[in-house]
């Protein structure tokens, strides 16, 4: 059991440790990227050459950055309990994309996103009752200009006991981009998951509705609002032992992101 914990700790210090890659990851030729060393990485920053439809795919596709992800199983934590833990969640993006070559600038020609946009985010959640939880969650990326905040609420409708062999639970969330001043974008979300605990494993699945704005504030570009509404599908397992608790999960929306979770519970 320990060498379990131990292995999941270097492999989440691995993967925030990781640095950027170099070389252009996606297929075909690799884009001519705006420069811009105002940071240490990659940023948002809006360029002339962005259209309404450009904009309009960023707006949906930065929906799957922003959401705020379950990353645990369908149970509520009972009242009073509380739930703190980091997440990380990689979303590979295409650097090659008008909605996001014309969105972003760099530090350098060949520092490309990478194949994902990926920094920790703190989650916290309390037990407002035995069937609800209220939690936030937020995160930084201190070598550039953004970071995002949100909350939700989990609300449980069905609970796994005898004669009801799952639990099933509704949770609606927002989330908000902040940081940037030439751009503001937000998410919102309502989920429907499905989980069943197996001793300390509990797997589950959920589907969303996701819609996202985002309002251009630059001197460069003079677009419309753009929204983005699409239909998210996740799957994913969570273990628990004692105080630890651990999650992994896949989604699959306009983007795909991959998540890891590392808390503890009291």
């Amino acid at each position: 059991m320990r060498t379990f914990e131990v292995i999941s700790a270097l492999g989440l210090v691995a993967a925030l440790a990781a640095p950027a890659r170099a070389q252009y990851p996606g297929k075909g030729p690799a884009p001519l990227l705006h420069v811009d060393d105002a940071h240490s990485t990659c940023f948002f920053d809006l360029h002339p050459e962005l259209t309404q439809a450009e904009f309009e795919e960023f707006a949906t596709e930065l929906g799957s950055l922003l959401r705020f992800r379950q990353l645990a199983d369908t149970t509520t934590l009972g009242k009073g309990k509380v739930d703190v833990s980091v997440q990380y969640a990689s979303t590979p993006v295409d650097d090659s994309k008008g909605a996001w070559n014309n969105t972003m600038s760099h530090p350098a020609a060949d520092h490309y996103l990478g194949q994902s946009i990926a920094f920790p985010r703190l989650v916290a959640r309390f037990g407002v009752s035995d069937r609800v939880d209220v939690g936030a969650w937020g995160g930084l990326d201190p070598r550039s200009n953004y970071g995002m905040v949100g909350v939700d609420a989990k609300i449980a409708l069905l609970r796994q006991g005898p004669g009801r062999p799952v639990s099933v639970a509704i949770r609606p969330s927002i989330t908000s981009l902040v940081g940037p001043s030439e751009v503001w974008a937000g998410n919102a979300s309502v989920d429907v998951s499905v989980s069943r605990a197996i001793g300390p494993l509990s797997p589950y699945v959920g589907a969303a509705a996701s819609s996202s704005l985002a309002v251009e504030r630059s001197k460069d570009v003079v677009l419309d609002p753009a929204t983005g509404d699409n239909g998210v599908v996740y799957a994913g397992l969570a273990y628990r032992w004692r105080a630890l608790v651990l999650s992994a999960e896949v989604e699959n929306g306009a983007l795909t992101s991959y998540g890891l979770r590392i808390g503890t519970r009291f």
